[in-house]
């Protein structure tokens, strides 16, 4: 007996560390098959990345070319001539700042700063990236800037006194290169040359970025085995592509990197390992969990083995097969959900490449043809008209890829305001119209079954519901075809509580039952051909489902295909007393014209102070504030804003529209401040937050920081104009 027992045991144990070994290779496999996708995917991320810098270097060669141009055909002799002509087109070309070099290296700028760039050797041609014979490309600063240099030509009757002009791009576009924010703070973008240094970073610093050398700080990596230096010194020195996987104070990241152009400079993508691995980590925890379930039904079977039992242990033994078989099962099918995961999270940023870079690509063509054509007044107006359009679809996908972010995060919330029901679906179907009159749709809503009218919820997610399935079924649908919307009021069991039943529903092509198993999932977009050439992110629907679990409410869909959709939306609604006037404050209204802007009233009498400290925004905000005739002040930081409020007379400002992020002092701060001076006028100066911080916590922070309102970045012109009539007129 004892012998049995011993060579069970013995059995039993060999068995589970068998399961152990293969559960760890199964695993394993899994987890290097993840890395190989996270590292192709970022790779070609990479590429695109390295496509951007490359239309930014084109951008400005062809400025200094055509640059070159106008001055030999202006005849611009003096360094004067040139300099005016950089002044006068810097807010066409955006650029940071543009000069002029002497032969002996010496250079004097737009804004009037002279000094010498001799350390950077231009004529020699080696210290950056060199696109042509006499375009030149170099690391100017520390590590933040490119200068791009053109040498003048020596038929040039300027080129006794000038050797070269140069120009530098803004900040914003490079923040717009290396800022990652797209995967996660964390992440980032660098150019490094052959040597390791590093020549451009983002505004931001990283941890990892202990030096000014990127090899040396990666030659520190904690990760066992070879140090990663040694790749990329080795890759970098044949101009080969590559990529690999460090570790950096216990965290690990994925590096891809390429040479960037015909240059000796490398771009390096930098992205944690946690924000690309969540399905590796949801596999670990289910073997995990399925290995322990195998040892614990052997202990089991090892038990009742000795219990002489040996029919109960058959069964036994079956039941064990047959959860054997569903745990293999379940692997499979885990495994299949992954694959599917990552490609549909491949999908998506495919589709996303595509969607942001069309409306980006008919913004910057629409903006190339306006500057071909301005003096052509209605050419230009076309041209803007199309990039209002392409703007507005751009912060569209934006805003959905947002929301995604912030229901995963916990962090969307709720507001609650009055609103009339009938009001709220009479501008939803004014905003839906055109597109209803382009299709020719049967379109129409009946709320005849409504009685309580006048509610207390948020029309704006509610807005965003409804209009992610109408213009589904707007997409979906044949031109002639019938969408409808019908409101059923339906018991709610409360007396202040009133429940509501939208019913959408629409004649288009229909959803197969695969899809609609994945309806409500992220980044899913229809299997139907159709839905191949459409634009979207496949959060539409996801988005609903939670805005409308988060209301308390619930959906469900039911689907034919070629016969149609129909969509279920129950939602519960808090009473309100009727309104005579209620505001609009989402009713989607097109860009006043000059001629509505003249009648703006004249508030010539009144002086406010307008603080922003990115130069462009301050020029959009002062422009469309003109209008009114209105004396404007401006700050560039919360301190100086401050000074000039405190130090000014009793009722010297009418209002203050107040930027969030700022350097030297934020606008939260300057606010809190200005209310904390004890000078009764200061405690009654309207501050109206004006920033691209535009979600729920952010207006709360603002009202939290003393001031009276908020107006979100892009700026909604009603809204601006309401705020600009209540406070000055």
């Amino acid at each position: 007996m004892f012998k049995k027992r011993k060579t069970f045991i013995l059995s039993t144990t060999t068995a589970a560390v068998l399961v152990l070994i293969i559960a760890f290779y199964f695993f394993q496999q899994i987890r290097l098959g993840v890395e190989r996708d996270n590292l192709s995917n970022l790779s070609a991320f990479g590429t695109q990345l390295d496509a951007h810098f490359d239309q930014m270097n084109s951008k400005y060669f062809s400025v200094l070319e055509s640059c070159l141009e106008a001055a030999n055909r202006n005849g611009y002799v003096s360094r004067e001539d040139i300099l005016d002509y950089f002044k006068g087109r810097q807010n066409i070309w955006k650029y940071r700042t543009a000069g002029i070099m002497d032969k002996e290296g010496g250079y004097m700028t737009v804004d009037g700063d002279t000094g010498s760039l001799k350390d950077l050797s231009f004529q020699e041609k080696k210290a950056g990236y060199i696109d042509n014979d006499s375009m030149t490309i170099v690391n100017f600063g520390i590590g933040d800037e490119l200068l791009y240099y053109v040498e003048l030509e020596e038929s040039m009757e300027s080129a006794s006194e000038i050797a070269g002009i140069f120009m530098t791009p803004a900040f914003d576009e490079l923040e717009y290169l290396l800022a990652l924010n797209v995967y996660t703070e964390e992440s980032y973008a660098t150019v490094i040359d052959k040597e390791g240094n590093i020549l451009l970073k983002p505004h931001y610093e990283y941890s990892m970025m202990i030096t000014d050398n990127y090899l040396d700080s990666l030659a520190q990596s904690d990760l066992k085995g070879p140090k990663p230096d040694t790749q990329l010194r080795n890759d970098m020195a044949a101009c080969a592509s590559g990529s690999l996987i460090f570790s950096w104070m216990g965290k690990r990241n994925y590096l891809v990197y390429m040479p960037v152009g015909n240059s000796s400079w490398y771009l390096l993508v930098t992205v944690p390992a946690n924000v690309l691995e969540t399905t590796t980590r949801s596999f670990r925890n289910f073997i995990i969990a399925a290995v322990l379930v195998t040892v614990v039904l052997l202990l089991c079977f090892c038990t009742i083995y000795f219990t002489g039992r040996q029919r109960i242990i058959d069964e036994k033994n079956k039941e064990i097969l047959a959860k054997e078989q569903i745990s293999k099962k379940k692997l499979e099918a885990a495994l299949d959900e992954a694959k599917r995961a990552n490609q549909a999270k491949s999908v998506f940023l495919s589709n996303m490449s595509h969607d942001i870079r069309t409306p980006m690509n008919a913004i910057i063509g629409m903006t190339g043809i306006a500057l071909a054509h301005i003096d052509k007044k209605e050419k230009v107006r076309d041209c803007l008209e199309k990039i209002s359009s392409s703007s507005a679809h751009l912060l569209s996908l934006i805003n959905d890829v947002l929301d995604m972010s912030r229901i995963e995060s916990g962090r969307l919330t709720l507001n609650s305001e009055s609103f009339n029901l009938k009001e709220l679906l009479d501008t939803l179907s004014g905003i839906i119209q055109p597109q209803i009159a382009s299709g020719n749709f049967d379109f129409t809503v009946d709320m005849e079954e409504v009685k309580h009218e006048d509610l207390i919820g948020d029309p704006l997610r509610f807005k965003q519901m409804f209009l992610n399935i109408v213009r589904n079924s707007v997409k979906f649908t044949d031109p002639g075809g019938r969408i409808r919307v019908k409101v059923q009021e339906i018991p709610s069991g409360s007396d202040d509580t009133v429940r509501f039943r939208f019913i959408f529903s629409d004649t288009g092509i229909g959803m197969s039952p695969e899809f609609l198993q994945r309806l409500f999932q992220p980044f899913e977009r229809s299997d139907a051909p159709r839905a191949s050439h459409m634009e979207g992110t496949g959060l539409g629907m996801a988005i609903t489902k939670n805005i409308a679990e988060m209301m308390n409410g619930n959906i469900r869909v039911e689907s034919r295909e070629g016969e149609g959709t129909t969509f279920y939306i129950e939602l519960p609604f808090k009473k309100d007393v009727p309104h005579t006037l209620r505001p609009d404050p989402f009713k989607e209204l097109p860009f006043m014209s000059a001629t509505e802007s003249e009648k703006q009233a004249d508030y010539s009498d009144r002086r406010l102070l307008l603080v922003e400290d990115n130069e462009l925004n301050l020029e959009i905000a002062k422009e469309l504030i003109s209008v009114t005739n209105a004396r404007i002040d401006t700050a560039v930081n919360g301190q100086e804003a401050l000074d000039m409020v405190t130090s000014s007379a009793p009722g010297y400002y009418s209002l203050v529209l107040m930027d969030i992020r700022m350097p030297v002092m934020d606008g939260y701060e300057a606010s809190q401040k200005i209310r904390s001076t004890g000078r009764p006028d200061l405690q009654e100066l309207p501050i109206i937050a004006m920033t691209a911080n535009a979600f729920a916590e952010d207006k709360e922070q603002a009202l939290e920081a003393g001031m009276n309102g908020h107006v979100s970045k892009p700026i909604d012109l009603r809204e601006l104009y309401r705020i600009l009539e209540k406070y000055l007129a």
